[in-house]
């Protein structure tokens, strides 16, 4: 994904881009901005909403827990725990279908930040801001834990909202994008 989201925005001619990855969104927005600058383009910040880097071993528990579930499994995890309550009125073929989808995008996730915990890559010359909600329980801790990510950057930030959730870009939308509008720099006129 990140090599085809690299080639899109190299082909639109953009020479300057923020990248936001969500939760296991996280992995694909940090290789889609080491593939981007390879090739030119300045990433001038990465944001990581609602992940935190974690442990090679939690990495590869989360990896073990996710292949062991079935798709309905997933599927109706989903329903429960992520608030989007219209997953419930799918049909079943269609639920299951968005369960591997995520299982898919979680795995693969797990796996590249398993390996690049394992072994540390160059550090990304974009900034990284970590953005989180105060009562997202996936990213207790957040104020010490985000500089977990000084593995992959060289300068992290925390900013995090009073609420929200895991999912908090669509429960406080004004508030994500307040996040990142912070951050923008305009660009100059010509």
């Amino acid at each position: 994904m990140a090599e085809q989201v690299a080639a899109e925005i190299v082909a639109r001619g953009l020479t300057r881009v923020m990248l936001w990855g969500h939760s296991s969104g996280a992995a694909p927005a940090i290789e889609t901005a080491r593939r981007l600058t390879e090739r030119g383009v300045r990433v001038t910040r990465v944001f990581i909403g609602a992940q935190l880097l974690g442990t090679a071993d939690e990495r590869g528990a989360a990896v073990a827990e996710l292949t062991a579930l079935g798709d309905a499994e997933i599927a109706a995890r989903l329903t429960a725990d992520s608030g989007y309550t219209e997953l419930a009125e799918l049909n079943e073929a269609h639920a299951e279908h968005i369960g591997a989808a995520y299982r898919h995008d979680c795995v693969a996730a797990h796996r590249y930040l398993r390996a690049a915990l394992q072994s540390a890559p160059p550090k990304l010359a974009a900034p990284l801001t970590v953005v989180v909600a105060a009562d997202d329980p996936h990213t207790a801790g957040a104020t010490e834990r985000h500089r977990d990510w000084l593995l992959l950057a060289d300068q992290v930030e925390l900013h995090e909202l009073t609420d929200g959730g895991h999912y908090f870009p669509r429960t406080r939308p004004a508030e994500a994008a307040r996040a990142v509008l912070r951050s923008a720099v305009p660009l100059a006129t010509s």
